[in-house]
């Protein structure tokens, strides 16, 4: 019987492995499919590589921390080269602006850009706006698990005058793009600033204003190219889990948590075995694992809460060119004439929008061996 069983290899499931193997405890992790790192696989072709999912990396601040429970520094591991400019965005105008980790340099180009008076000088106050949400996402949100609104106001406001300033600077009841255009009155640097939340797949006009927040951590901490692709990250946490004696199952996929009296038993795989733990870190998506992993009440009960919708979908494609295109930086994104009709026609009616932002990868600016001397590998995401 091990201490706790992992199940799912993605980067959750990885770094959850490699933590608690660290602290002393004897873990097990299955995963279902022949390689570890979930979404960020990597798909080789005719002398061309790409990163299949995730192709930013931010905050890596988070990855030090999690190497540092093993007292391994992340850099002994993992070779990291900042990106700057961070994005260059293309509008429909034919207009170009390049989005720098400094703030006054991107608020001084925006000056020039713009001719919306003092641009500069209201970028810089919404950035101000978003390090205060950052500060609060850290303190209530960001290291510990939130379920309800209760555990966050139980994860550390001690008093309700604390809570009710809270409240305030998490600009409860308003959206993301509601701060934007608050801040910036130029369309097409407010739709910029909308995609600083697109990590998490949600509309800025619907999505709640606490995630500018997010507009902080990446001026702050860096957008970050790990050398050999994004992949090279679950391979980095793979070979710290082996290392601290984690024993990994892959093509293992597991058919049902047993429980028993409601306290966790083990796992059934789908080959019939069952393995026997005294605690279960899940690093499927949670609908499906209280849908269809979970027996009995406790999921019942977690799926009866409230209705669950899905994430926005997106179309990739893994283009590989026998050219190069000079204008294009290693993150781009080719933004639509109409942000808030294009957002209205995804979330509200359902349907691919007409006019689509697309985000473009261009990793051979910065990793020439994605691909055949004067070649690009370009991943497209709409």
């Amino acid at each position: 019987m091990s201490d706790i069983t992992v199940i799912g290899g993605g980067l959750g499931g990885l770094t959850s492995a490699c933590t608690l193997a660290a602290r002393g405890y004897d873990v097990e992790l299955f995963e279902r499919n022949p390689w570890l790192g979930g979404k960020a696989t990597v798909l080789r072709s005719g002398g061309y590589r790409f990163d299949m999912g995730p192709t930013i990396l931010t905050l890596p601040s988070v990855l030090r921390r999690i190497f540092a429970e093993a007292d391994v520094e992340l850099e002994e591991r993992l070779g990291l080269q900042e990106l700057d400019p961070q994005w260059r965005c293309f509008f429909g105008d034919g207009s170009t602006f390049d989005l720098y980790s400094d703030v006054n340099r991107t608020a001084d180009e925006m000056g020039d850009f713009s001719t919306e008076p003092d641009i500069g000088s209201r970028y810089r106050a919404f950035l101000a706006e978003s390090e205060e949400m950052h500060r609060l996402t850290e303190r209530f949100f960001f290291w510990q698990p939130v379920g309800t609104f209760r555990d966050m106001l139980d994860g550390g406001m001690s008093t309700s005058f604390e809570a009710l300033s809270c409240l305030e600077g998490m600009k409860l009841g308003r959206t993301v793009a509601g701060r934007t255009r608050h801040y910036l009155h130029d369309d097409r640097l407010s739709q910029m600033a909308d995609h600083f939340t697109q990590y998490v797949g949600s509309s800025p006009f619907l999505g709640p204003a606490i995630l500018c927040g997010i507009a902080h951590m990446q001026t702050e901490g860096g957008i970050w190219y790990p050398r050999g692709g994004i992949s090279a990250v679950p391979h980095a946490l793979e070979e710290l889990a082996r290392e601290l004696g984690v024993t990994v199952h892959t093509e293992s996929p597991v058919k049902h948590i047993l429980t028993e009296n409601g306290a966790v038993r083990g796992i059934e795989t789908t080959d019939g075995r069952t393995v026997h733990t005294r605690a279960i870190v899940c690093n499927a998506d949670c609908v499906r694992a209280h849908r269809e992993l979970i027996q009995g009440a406790s999921g019942d009960a977690f799926l009866g809460r409230r209705d669950y919708e899905p994430t926005c979908s997106g179309v990739v494609l893994y283009l590989g060119l026998n050219r190069r295109y000079p204008k294009l930086m290693h993150h781009n994104f080719v933004f639509s004439d109409d942000a808030e009709e294009e957002f209205h026609s995804i979330y509200e009616r359902k349907r691919p929008a007409a006019d689509p932002t697309c985000y473009i990868c261009a990793p051979s600016r910065t990793d020439p061996d994605v691909a055949p001397d004067g070649c690009e590998a370009l991943y497209i995401l709409t």
